[in-house]
């Protein structure tokens, strides 16, 4: 096996490929917490909006109770990978 280099700075450890695995995961991870957290806010400002509001937009009060209990982490599968 040959030895790989970085920019002519000498031979890479083999642990680089794991902590570049570990921060690829770490990222991922702070993107889908970051989405998490977005979703919720979202969630509470639905719960704020009025019968007309919500008229407005094509849904009730029923729908917005159903979506308000959601888990924190049960987001749309659309905004999971931003």
């Amino acid at each position: 096996m040959s030895a790989q280099t970085i920019e002519g700075r000498g031979p890479v450890p083999h642990q680089t490929r794991y902590v570049r695995t570990a921060l690829r995961h770490l990222g991922a991870f702070i993107c889908y917490l970051v989405a998490c957290l977005d979703v919720a806010r979202q969630r509470r400002q639905l719960q704020r909006l009025d019968e007309r509001a919500l008229k407005d937009i094509g849904i009730s009060a029923h729908d917005v109770k159903q979506e308000a209990d959601r888990s924190f982490w049960d987001i749309p599968e659309g905004l999971r990978h931003r």
